[in-house]
């Protein structure tokens, strides 16, 4: 056990060393042992140091900014102390002007006091009384006293208040234009304009029909009046009286007007009415969202006409309901073509298709026959709009891809481009049946476009594979059969709907019909291989397109292998060698051994309902 009084002894030498050694300034070295420590990475350091520099950057915009908004205080303030003088001063004035009238008044009230008081002391009661009045006087009656003051401020209201009830009644006042007419006195009107409608009105009357030149004039004057309760002429009005000075014979009736022409007088006008409702109705399709209405509004106007204007209700019908232009025709001529027509009629061929859409020009454009050179054109124009929905088609893109294996010069279509479909909503408008005007309102895409596409040649042609003449379009071979017709395609490719194995078209035709060369080639067969052959005497051709084609079933050929011919040169008769059960030429197109449809490089070709019927079957 350590003895607390040892302890003590140790720790007051310990402080009388420390003490001594700091009295000496003697440097005492401790031996601390080192401890191993880890090196602190570069980046933790730069890190360490950039966040530091932020900070500062941050408080020293913070230090910035506050005295800023100190500056601006301290600104205003100088501010409001340089205005402060001046406003208060202003200040001051206004309340010495607001307040002087109630400080003399005081200050009055006061001196009057006063006085009374003292008059009433010197001189008794009732001199203390006389003063009283005297004060009372002047307080009522004085410069400034308040019947004074009441005059001063009242009479500029009163003033103000007379002058609006003078105005007021004044407009309150209706005046009006006295019409005298011929030095008769017609009536009350609101402007000139009554009076000229109203003439104008009458002279139509008058002049209906168009077959008078009557023309009666009319004096008017006019004086401004105060009307008063009396009530004013309409221009229906003032033509009925002005009717009535006439001295003519007149009736109540209905006036009939289409648009702004007068027709004449109905005494009734309900079989007019129903009339033009069925007229309307035969140009409607009951369809949502039409309208037909005329183009000119059929109006009555009830009032004064005179007798002679009174038109027969059915008469009217009859001439609203008939046409105002019949159709003109024209008889053709012995030894007339279609340009004599054109050129007689000054008409063009479509506008003549137009007017005739049941005329075959090519089987009933003989003499005697008749053409209609123009429409018929009712009395009543009928315009019906309607909303319409049809599909219609738009058209596809044309892209062109390299080909080696084609001759440069020549392209090959590869993919048969395809119109694409869109569903179209618009408001159609129709005058007499005839459209005029179409909007679309809006299109939709219900079927996308196929691009066509076209192998473009790229191979280079030998000088011994030149055509001559005008290099082809593969697109447009030349059709290989001729004749009257041309042929007729029967049989497709087997791939488009033809019997197994077929690998070209079959096209009918006469045996001894001309087979020419579709395009620009070489030969390289000529064989007669009569019935001893499937394909009998047949044809072959290099096209300089780099297509082959092929010409079989012909009775006679006219060409010889390694025959250069061109597009169009006669090569054979058509003819049924070989398995054929019937004359015709088979046609076949391949590149590279590879079968092609014909159909896609021949020109427009008859197509019969049975070749139809087998692409259609075989989905082509």
């Amino acid at each position: 056990m350590i003895d607390n009084t040892e302890l003590e002894e140790k720790e007051t030498q310990t402080e009388e060393t420390v003490s001594e050694t700091a009295d000496s300034e003697v440097s005492i070295e401790l031996n601390i042992p080192k401890t191993s420590a880890k090196k602190t990475p570069k980046i933790y350091t730069e890190t360490a140091r950039l966040g530091e520099f932020l900070v500062g950057v941050a408080v020293s915009a913070g230090k910035l900014i506050g005295l800023g908004f100190m500056y601006f205080i301290a600104a205003c303030y100088r501010g409001l102390l340089r205005i402060k003088k001046p406003f208060m001063k202003f200040v001051k004035n206004i309340a010495d002007v607001v307040s002087e009238p109630f400080i003399r008044r005081k200050k009055a009230r006061r001196i009057a006091k006063s006085a009374v008081t003292k008059a009433r002391r010197e001189k008794g009661a009732w001199a203390g009384f006389s003063a009283k009045l005297k004060v009372m006087g002047r307080t009522f009656f004085g410069k400034r006293g308040v019947l004074v003051t009441l005059v001063n401020v009242g009479l500029p209201i009163v003033s103000c208040i007379f002058l609006i009830n003078v105005v007021s009644y004044a407009n309150s006042r209706v005046y009006a234009l006295t019409l005298t007419v011929n030095g008769n006195f017609v009536g009350y009107i609101s402007s000139e304009s009554s009076f000229t409608d109203a003439e104008k009105m009458v002279q139509s009357r008058i002049n209906y029909t168009g077959s008078t030149t009557e023309v009666i004039s009319f004096d008017a004057s006019y004086q401004l009046e105060y009307a008063g309760n009396r009530s004013m002429l309409n221009q229906y009005q003032v033509a009925d009286k002005m009717l009535a000075l006439l001295g003519k014979d007149v009736k109540e009736g209905y006036g009939l007007y289409l648009g702004d022409s007068f027709y004449g007088t109905l005494d009734s006008h309900t079989k007019l009415d129903s009339a033009m409702q069925n007229l309307l109705q035969s140009y409607s399709t009951g369809e949502e969202k039409e309208t037909v209405k005329f183009d000119k509004e059929i109006s009555y106007i009830s009032g004064t006409y005179l007798a002679d204007s009174f038109v027969d209700e059915d008469d009217i019908i009859k001439q609203f309901t008939s046409n105002k232009k019949n159709p003109t025709y024209y008889t053709i001529k012995d030894g007339e073509y279609i340009d004599d027509v054109l050129e007689n009629t000054g008409l063009t061929l479509d506008k003549l298709k137009e007017y005739n859409p049941d005329f075959d020009f090519d089987k009933d454009f003989i003499a005697g026959n008749r053409i209609k050179t123009s429409v018929e054109e009712p009395f009543m124009t009928v315009m019906v709009t309607r909303e319409e929905h049809y599909i219609e088609t738009f058209d596809y893109e044309t892209e062109y891809e390299e080909d080696s294996t084609l001759y440069v010069g020549y392209k090959r279509k590869r993919v048969r481009g395809e119109l694409g479909e869109r569903s179209v909503v618009a408001n159609v408008s129709y005058i007499n049946g005839n459209e005029v005007n179409r909007t679309v309102l809006s299109r939709t895409v219900t079927k996308e476009p196929v691009t066509e596409v076209f192998a473009v040649g790229t191979k280079p042609r030998p000088s011994s594979n030149t055509a001559p003449g005008t290099e082809l379009d593969l697109n447009q071979m030349i059709w290989p059969v001729g004749g009257y017709d041309g042929g007729t395609l029967e049989e497709p490719v087997w791939w488009m709907g033809g019997y197994s194995g077929h690998k070209g078209v079959d096209i009918t035709t006469a045996i001894g019909t001309p087979i020419y060369a579709a395009e620009n080639g070489v030969v390289t067969s000529a064989v007669w291989g009569g019935n001893g052959d499937d394909r009998g005497n047949y044809v072959i051709i290099q096209g300089d397109s780099g297509l082959t084609t092929y010409y079989y079933h012909n009775s006679e050929l006219l060409v010889s292998a390694g025959q250069r011919v061109t597009a169009g040169d006669m090569i054979a008769y058509s003819g049924m060698t070989g398995r054929a059960y019937g004359p015709h030429c088979h046609f076949g197109v391949s590149i590279g051994g590879n079968y092609l449809n014909p159909t896609d490089y021949l020109p427009a070709h008859k197509m019969t309902s049975s070749y139809a019927i087998k692409v259609a079957n075989a989905g082509g």
